[in-house]
Parts: C-alpha cells; structure tokens; sequence
C-alpha cells in the first residue's frame, strides 16, 4: 500500500473511532439526561417547598411576635402558676371581707396539670351577708377574679338574720 492509503485509512480509522466514540457518549448521555432532568425537577419542587416553608414559618414568627406573645402574657397572667394559688384562701377572704360578709373556705379536691390541659383546684365557700345585692356583688366580682374559675354549684338561702350563699368551683392554673 501505498503512502497516501496508508494515511487515508489511518484518518479514515480515527474519524470511524471519533465518530463511534461521539455516538456512544451521545446514547450515553441521552438515557442519563431524563434521569439528571427528573432529579432536577424533584429538586426544584423539593427547594420550592422547602422556600415556602420558611416564608410560613416567618410570617408565623411575625405575627407571634406581634400578637399572640401580648395574648400568650395575658393568658399567662390569667392562669397562674399552681405555686402561685398557695394564698387563694386569702384571697378570696379579702374580696369577702370587702363585700362585709362572713367566710368559710374549704378545698374540695384537684386535677393535675397536663401537657395539653389546665390543672384545676376545687373550693367551696360558705358566704353570709344582710341582703342579697351584697351577694350578687360578690358573684359578678368573681367573673372578674384576678384567676380564672368557674363557679359549678351556687346556692342562695335566705332566713329572717340574713342570706347564705354556698359557691362551689375551681380555679384553674398550669
């Protein structure tokens, strides 16, 4: 063969292989681009959510910051801390005392505080007064009541000294 054959099947060998080698990587790269194509779009999708996320999470932030951090202080204000009803009976006596009516103060049982319920302690009063206004005073003062309670059983009595009101209720803390 001759010089210029020789030199023609050796470009003629190394175009077959480049060209052999251009069509394999196409194939290649073709069966993995659908491949690299779908984890880039579960990525964006995962990225999105993700983005959409933190953006609730600061408006949350946000509006806890402005609203409901002031409520939660009430809420906490409202519903002490179970140490802090050691001087319930107290209390109670001076709101009594301020109506002029006689006292009696009894617990009557407790409920412990859970993760996702309030604690609560039973109490019974035995209130005496002059006249009824006086214990009707007394009971819209308790809807007031610097804890919340509720009032379960109220009896009201009534003989020639004067009136008897008998609370039965709880308070409640956390």
């Amino acid at each position: 063969m001759t010089d210029f054959k020789k030199r023609l099947w050796l470009d003629l060998g190394i175009a077959l292989f480049l060209v052999i080698a251009l069509l394999m990587g196409i194939f290649f790269f073709k069966g993995n681009i659908n491949d690299y194509l779908l984890r880039i779009t579960q990525a964006r999708r995962v990225l999105a959510d993700q983005t959409s996320r933190v953006y609730n999470e600061a408006i949350l932030e946000t509006q806890y910051n402005s609203k409901a951090k002031n409520y939660l202080n009430i809420l906490e204000s409202a519903i002490p801390s179970y140490d802090d009803l050691i001087n319930l009976n107290q209390s109670l006596q001076t709101l009594a005392n301020q109506y002029q009516m006689t006292y009696a103060f009894s617990f009557a049982g407790e409920t412990e505080a859970t993760k996702d319920s309030l604690g609560s302690i039973g109490f019974s009063l035995v209130l005496g007064g002059t006249d009824a206004r006086t214990s009707l005073s007394f009971l819209k003062t308790m809807e007031t009541f610097k804890y919340l309670n509720t009032i379960n059983n109220l009896s009201l009595r009534s003989d020639e000294k004067g009136f008897t009101m008998t609370l039965k209720g709880r308070v409640y803390y956390r």
